[in-house]
Formats: C-alpha cells, structure tokens, sequence
C-alpha cells in the first residue's frame, strides 16, 4: 500500500477530530470515555483471519480519531464557538 494513503487516511482522521472538538462541546466525561475506547481499539488483537495492511489503517485511524477526539479538548477549549440564548 502507498504511503500517500495512509497519510491521507490519518490526516483526515485527525482532521475530523479536531474539526468535531472545535464544533461541538461535549462533556469532559465522553472525552475521558473517547480516551479509553481508543486505547481498547489500540491494543485489541486483530480478528483471527483479519490481517494486513487496510486493517492496519484502519484501526490506525479510528485509534487517532478517538484519542486526538479525546486529547484535543483542554487545547481547543478556549476556541469553542460559544451561542447566546435567547429567553
């Protein structure tokens, strides 16, 4: 497989991640949660009969998205777009 793909692959991982923290606030529990699924993807077994390298990247990027996803909340907080409700 192309190293452009896996490039690819992880840049908009880490894209979307960043992009879904800076748009939506979430409570800090889901991002603690976020870490801990990411770390459980990270160091599952592959699947008996699963191998290669498109499991690789894929598990790659779901593991980068849920820990950037995760991680990214204390940085980014201060940038969160903040509504005003209206009563």
């Amino acid at each position: 497989m192309a190293s452009t793909w896996v490039f690819v692959a992880y840049g908009t991982s880490v894209a979307l991640a960043l992009l879904f923290v800076y748009l939506f606030h979430s409570r800090w529990y889901w991002h603690a949660l976020s870490v801990l699924a990411a770390l459980g993807v990270g160091l599952t077994p592959p699947l008996p009969g699963v191998s290669g390298p498109v499991r690789d990247m894929l598990y790659g990027s779901v593991f980068l998205f849920l820990m950037v996803w995760g991680c990214a909340e204390p940085f980014v907080h201060r940038f969160h777009r903040h509504t005003v409700r209206h009563t």
